[in-house]
Protein backbone atom coordinates (compact mmCIF):
# COMPACT_ATOMS: atom_id res chain seq x y z
CA UNK A 1 0.00 0.00 0.00
CA UNK A 2 1.75 3.18 -0.83
CA UNK A 3 0.49 6.70 -0.69
CA UNK A 4 2.08 9.13 -3.21
CA UNK A 5 2.22 12.81 -2.33
CA UNK A 6 4.32 14.48 -4.96
CA UNK A 7 5.09 14.23 -8.78
CA UNK A 8 3.02 11.24 -10.70
CA UNK A 9 0.39 12.25 -9.91
CA UNK A 10 1.46 15.80 -8.64
CA UNK A 11 -0.10 17.36 -5.44
CA UNK A 12 1.81 19.77 -3.04
CA UNK A 13 1.39 19.44 0.35
CA UNK A 14 -0.58 22.49 1.73
CA UNK A 15 -0.68 22.81 5.36
CA UNK A 16 -4.44 21.55 5.52
CA UNK A 17 -2.89 18.30 2.77
CA UNK A 18 -0.13 17.09 5.08
CA UNK A 19 -2.97 16.88 8.26
CA UNK A 20 -4.69 14.87 5.34
CA UNK A 21 -1.27 12.89 4.85
CA UNK A 22 -0.95 12.08 8.61
CA UNK A 23 -4.20 11.00 9.19
CA UNK A 24 -4.14 8.54 5.94
CA UNK A 25 -0.83 7.07 6.96
CA UNK A 26 -2.24 6.58 10.34
CA UNK A 27 -5.45 5.20 8.93
CA UNK A 28 -3.58 2.46 6.56
CA UNK A 29 -1.25 2.02 9.26
CA UNK A 30 -3.57 0.73 11.50
CA UNK A 31 -4.89 -1.59 9.16
CA UNK A 32 -2.13 -3.04 7.22
CA UNK A 33 0.95 -2.30 9.80
CA UNK A 34 4.00 0.29 9.41
CA UNK A 35 6.12 -2.40 7.42
CA UNK A 36 3.67 -2.38 4.25
CA UNK A 37 2.80 1.29 3.79
CA UNK A 38 5.18 3.65 1.75
CA UNK A 39 4.68 7.10 1.22
CA UNK A 40 5.77 9.05 -1.89
CA UNK A 41 6.68 12.85 -1.63
CA UNK A 42 8.17 15.35 -4.25
CA UNK A 43 9.37 18.10 -2.32
CA UNK A 44 9.75 20.24 -5.24
CA UNK A 45 6.25 19.04 -6.81
CA UNK A 46 3.84 22.04 -8.62
CA UNK A 47 0.30 20.64 -9.67
CA UNK A 48 -1.40 23.14 -11.50
CA UNK A 49 0.73 26.37 -11.08
CA UNK A 50 0.68 25.08 -7.30
CA UNK A 51 3.28 24.66 -4.90
CA UNK A 52 4.58 25.62 -1.38
CA UNK A 53 6.01 28.87 -0.42
CA UNK A 54 8.25 27.03 1.84
CA UNK A 55 8.49 23.15 0.78
CA UNK A 56 11.87 23.11 2.94
CA UNK A 57 10.20 23.64 6.39
CA UNK A 58 6.97 21.71 5.06
CA UNK A 59 8.58 18.27 4.35
CA UNK A 60 11.01 18.44 6.95
CA UNK A 61 8.26 18.50 9.37
CA UNK A 62 5.99 16.18 6.94
CA UNK A 63 9.45 13.56 7.02
CA UNK A 64 9.66 14.20 11.33
CA UNK A 65 6.36 13.43 11.32
CA UNK A 66 6.08 9.48 9.33
CA UNK A 67 9.01 8.72 11.45
CA UNK A 68 6.17 7.49 13.72
CA UNK A 69 4.89 4.86 11.65
CA UNK A 70 7.48 2.79 11.17
CA UNK A 71 6.70 3.05 6.92
CA UNK A 72 8.37 0.46 5.02
CA UNK A 73 10.38 3.40 3.30
CA UNK A 74 10.01 6.85 1.74
CA UNK A 75 9.83 7.27 -1.72
CA UNK A 76 11.48 10.97 -2.10
CA UNK A 77 11.56 12.22 -5.79
CA UNK A 78 14.28 14.58 -6.15
CA UNK A 79 13.90 18.45 -7.34
CA UNK A 80 15.88 17.96 -10.93
CA UNK A 81 13.05 15.99 -12.47
CA UNK A 82 9.62 17.50 -12.99
CA UNK A 83 6.93 14.75 -14.77
CA UNK A 84 9.09 12.82 -16.71
CA UNK A 85 11.42 15.72 -17.96
CA UNK A 86 15.11 15.96 -16.11
CA UNK A 87 15.07 19.81 -15.70
CA UNK A 88 18.24 20.33 -13.59
CA UNK A 89 21.32 17.97 -15.53
CA UNK A 90 24.19 17.12 -13.13
CA UNK A 91 22.10 18.67 -9.99
CA UNK A 92 22.98 16.71 -6.75
CA UNK A 93 20.37 14.56 -5.15
CA UNK A 94 19.37 17.64 -2.80
CA UNK A 95 16.70 16.41 -1.09
CA UNK A 96 17.00 12.58 -0.42
CA UNK A 97 20.06 14.56 1.23
CA UNK A 98 18.47 17.21 3.29
CA UNK A 99 15.30 14.25 4.30
CA UNK A 100 17.93 11.92 5.65
CA UNK A 101 18.50 14.17 8.03
CA UNK A 102 15.32 13.47 9.81
CA UNK A 103 13.29 10.50 8.58
CA UNK A 104 14.83 7.63 10.37
CA UNK A 105 13.35 4.98 8.14
CA UNK A 106 14.20 3.69 4.92
CA UNK A 107 14.46 5.80 2.05
CA UNK A 108 14.00 5.03 -1.95
CA UNK A 109 15.21 7.89 -3.93
CA UNK A 110 14.19 8.71 -7.33
CA UNK A 111 14.20 11.16 -10.38
CA UNK A 112 17.48 11.68 -12.75
CA UNK A 113 19.75 8.60 -11.37
CA UNK A 114 21.89 6.90 -13.52
CA UNK A 115 23.69 4.20 -12.41
CA UNK A 116 26.86 5.64 -11.08
CA UNK A 117 24.81 8.13 -9.19
CA UNK A 118 22.27 5.36 -7.56
CA UNK A 119 25.35 3.57 -6.10
CA UNK A 120 27.07 6.87 -5.03
CA UNK A 121 23.63 8.33 -3.10
CA UNK A 122 23.37 4.83 -1.76
CA UNK A 123 27.06 4.48 -0.68
CA UNK A 124 26.87 7.90 1.02
CA UNK A 125 23.97 6.89 3.03
CA UNK A 126 21.08 9.70 1.51
CA UNK A 127 19.23 6.74 0.31
CA UNK A 128 18.59 2.96 0.80
CA UNK A 129 17.67 2.22 -2.69
CA UNK A 130 17.54 4.20 -6.09
CA UNK A 131 14.36 4.07 -8.31
CA UNK A 132 14.88 3.35 -11.49
CA UNK A 133 11.99 4.97 -14.13
CA UNK A 134 13.42 6.18 -17.68
CA UNK A 135 15.74 3.60 -17.69
CA UNK A 136 13.74 0.55 -16.99
CA UNK A 137 11.49 1.88 -19.71
CA UNK A 138 14.40 1.20 -22.40
CA UNK A 139 16.17 -1.31 -20.49
CA UNK A 140 14.00 -4.30 -19.98
CA UNK A 141 16.89 -5.72 -18.30
CA UNK A 142 18.29 -3.13 -16.46
CA UNK A 143 19.88 -4.92 -13.52
CA UNK A 144 21.45 -7.12 -15.65
CA UNK A 145 22.69 -4.14 -17.60
CA UNK A 146 24.13 -2.15 -13.78
CA UNK A 147 25.53 -5.29 -12.44
CA UNK A 148 27.48 -5.90 -15.45
CA UNK A 149 28.52 -2.44 -16.33
CA UNK A 150 26.98 -2.65 -19.74
CA UNK A 151 25.84 0.56 -21.82
CA UNK A 152 22.33 1.70 -21.12
CA UNK A 153 19.85 1.82 -24.51
CA UNK A 154 18.82 5.72 -24.56
CA UNK A 155 14.97 5.99 -24.03
CA UNK A 156 12.84 7.81 -26.15
CA UNK A 157 10.43 10.67 -23.97
CA UNK A 158 8.57 11.37 -27.30
CA UNK A 159 7.10 7.90 -26.17
CA UNK A 160 6.59 8.08 -22.45
CA UNK A 161 2.62 8.32 -21.22
CA UNK A 162 0.93 7.59 -24.99
CA UNK A 163 -1.80 5.05 -25.51
CA UNK A 164 0.92 3.47 -27.52
CA UNK A 165 2.44 0.43 -27.18
CA UNK A 166 5.54 1.68 -28.86
CA UNK A 167 8.38 3.00 -26.36
CA UNK A 168 6.86 0.51 -23.88
CA UNK A 169 7.85 -2.87 -25.41
CA UNK A 170 10.35 -2.65 -27.92
CA UNK A 171 13.35 -1.96 -26.67
CA UNK A 172 15.75 -4.57 -27.18
CA UNK A 173 17.62 -6.73 -24.04
CA UNK A 174 20.89 -6.17 -24.24
CA UNK A 175 21.74 -9.84 -26.14
CA UNK A 176 19.38 -9.05 -28.72
CA UNK A 177 21.59 -6.15 -29.08
CA UNK A 178 25.17 -7.83 -29.01
CA UNK A 179 23.87 -10.66 -31.27
CA UNK A 180 22.81 -7.93 -33.98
Amino acid sequence: MAVIIGQTPTVVLSRTAQRLLLEVVEALVSVWGGDRVAVRIGPSGTWNGMSDSNPLALFDYVAEQLNRFGLAYLHIIEPRVKGNVLIAEGQAPVASEQLRKIFKGKISAAGGFEPDSAEAIVEKGDADLVTFGRYFISNPDLPKRIKLGLPLNDYDRTTFYTFDARGYTDYPFYSEQAAA
